[in-house]
């Protein structure tokens, strides 16, 4: 298998975790925007149910809290700080344009994180470190 290969089978695999395998509705559940994260596992969930289960890769799960994994992350505080504007930025734009607000569980950090994926997937390995650079220049002019 080539890399051109490997990178495509990667890219199907990764927009697979975001269809909607049973095709459920969605009810509008609000979530609360938490800001603690924990590191929850599978084994600290033995009580899911076989709906939740089959929920966890389903954009359209009803609580995503229970029925998906959560994953800590750790940031610098400038990064951190722009996290929380532009998720208020994009809150803003689509609260006006839709008349409902950007649910940040739900949405947006899926779509951050797709977003990022997508990007990391066509740099090369030279643009990432020189990324990296840039970060910590960034970091280090806070």
């Amino acid at each position: 298998m080539t890399d051109d290969d490997q990178k495509e089978d990667l890219s199907e695999r990764l927009r697979g975790r975001f269809d909607d395998p049973a095709g459920d509705q969605e009810d509008d559940v609000d979530e609360t925007d938490d800001q603690e994260t924990t590191d929850a596992t599978q084994s600290e969930h033995p009580s899911r149910s076989m709906s939740d289960m089959s929920s966890k890769n389903s954009m359209r799960a009803k609580n995503v809290k229970k029925a998906w994994s959560a994953t800590s992350i750790y940031l610098p505080e400038f990064l951190d700080r722009r996290l929380t504007t532009t998720y208020k930025h994009a809150d803003l734009m689509f609260e006006e344009d839709f008349g409902r607000s950007l649910q940040k569980t739900r949405y947006y950090y899926p779509l951050l994180v797709a977003l990022g994926m997508e990007r990391i997937e066509e740099m090369e390995a030279q643009e990432i470190q020189e990324r990296i650079e840039g970060l910590e220049g960034d970091a280090d002019g806070e």
